[in-house]
């Protein structure tokens, strides 16, 4: 009977694959358990609020109510969100009876090599899902400094521009504009080429005030 011989670089070759797919699956399996722990503290304290921040971690990250200290504002953002996921959990965006809801979503879609015109398409039934809600912003998902991930993102917001132009209560703000510089996210705005430091949530800040001032006025 012959013998089967591996070659020692094939080995080495296999050991790393297999290394990469346990890291990835138990990765998975962690992000999972974190958001189903979030989902469930959402439920457990819930609230009624005029503005609900709806998205993954650059909304997580910030302090809206500081930001906003006058309005009713609640921080629905959680760590690693993706649009498919955030689907699931539009129920306590509802439930929150807002008047006006900020979206921002995408990049953890795009680097997980979704295509845009897929992560679109969700993004297209989370607003049609909030119909009823009385004005929804779709903020622009923010660049990054990764060219290979900034034409994707171009593309989706492309597609969120047209998704909200059907939309009577949905208006669409472009953050990169301020964010960015020469087509990726400004070096002085992040703390690692995606998410923002505290200078790039102050332009998030002041781009929003605006119509944060509109929902003041009309209370």
């Amino acid at each position: 009977m012959p013998k089967c011989f591996i070659h020692p670089s094939a080995a080495l070759i296999f050991g790393a694959i297999l290394s990469i797919l346990l890291v990835t699956a138990l990765a998975t399996r962690f992000e999972n358990a974190a958001w189903q722990a979030k989902v469930d503290e959402f439920r457990q304290f819930k609230g009624h609020a005029d503005i609900v921040m709806f998205g993954d971690s650059l909304t997580a990250s910030g302090h809206w109510q500081e930001m906003f200290p006058k309005l009713s504002i609640i921080n629905r953002g959680i760590s690693g969100e993706r649009v498919g996921s955030a689907l699931l959990r539009l129920d306590q965006i509802t439930a929150a009876q807002p008047r006006l809801v900020f979206i921002m979503l995408g990049i953890n879609d795009i680097r997980r090599s979704t295509s845009p015109d897929d992560v679109a398409a969700s993004y297209g039934k989370i607003i049609n899902r909030l119909a009823d809600v009385e004005s929804i912003v779709v903020q622009s998902t923010l660049l990054t400094n990764s060219e290979v991930h900034n034409a994707a993102i171009k593309r989706l917001n492309s597609a969120l521009i047209a998704l909200c132009s059907k939309a009577a209560n949905c208006r669409f703000v472009d953050l990169n504009v301020p964010l960015s510089r020469d087509g990726s996210l400004r070096p002085d705005l992040t703390t690692d080429g995606i998410h923002l430091n505290g200078a790039g949530y102050r332009v998030w800040e002041n781009q929003l005030r605006p119509m944060m001032a509109a929902v003041s006025a009309e209370r």
